[in-house]
């Protein structure tokens, strides 16, 4: 995996439990994305804010950088609101049936159940900070394709549990 990750200019803080916290993204370990549904190409990310890292209760923050080609397919959370702060490099932000370029200093937001999703089919990375509200870990927040919400659906009306 490409890690675009520069040295930290100061020691690593420590505090203790229940006081405010600071974070940088480049003391946080990569975010192992496995077989998360839905994330195509090849891509970073940190989870700076969450449960693990500081305690947190009910926000989410992480960094991201997409690759040219990497590309996140419709998806929307069920229990967490999202919003996207784009750093630097260039994407396209999609919801219903529009596409928006996303350029520096641009925020996206998603409220809870808005199909949404995000691309970067230009030459350089994109790099995005992403603040999920309402949740402490991200799978937590309701994560879920349109493809897998007809299936689970599906099942729920049929009465039966998947083996």
């Amino acid at each position: 995996m490409r890690r675009l990750k520069p040295e930290l200019p100061r020691a690593i803080y420590e505090f203790p439990e229940g006081q405010l916290r600071i974070v940088n993204w480049k003391e946080v370990p990569p975010m192992e994305l496995g077989n998360w549904a839905g994330l195509h190409g090849e891509m970073e990310t940190e989870l700076i804010v969450c449960r693990e890292t500081t305690g947190s209760k009910m926000t989410v923050v992480g960094r991201s950088v997409f690759f040219p080609g990497a590309y996140h397919d419709p998806h929307f959370h069920l229990y967490a609101e999202e919003a996207l702060w784009c750093l630097s490099g260039k994407g396209v932000a999609g919801s219903g049936d529009k596409e928006y370029l996303l350029t520096p200093g641009d925020v996206q937001f998603a409220p809870v159940g808005e199909i949404h999703w995000l691309r970067n089919p230009f030459d350089e990375p994109l790099e995005f900070i992403w603040i999920y509200t309402g949740v402490a870990m991200p799978n937590e927040s309701g994560y879920c394709t349109p493809d897998l919400f007809e299936t689970a659906m599906a099942v729920m009306k049929k009465g039966e549990i998947p083996k």
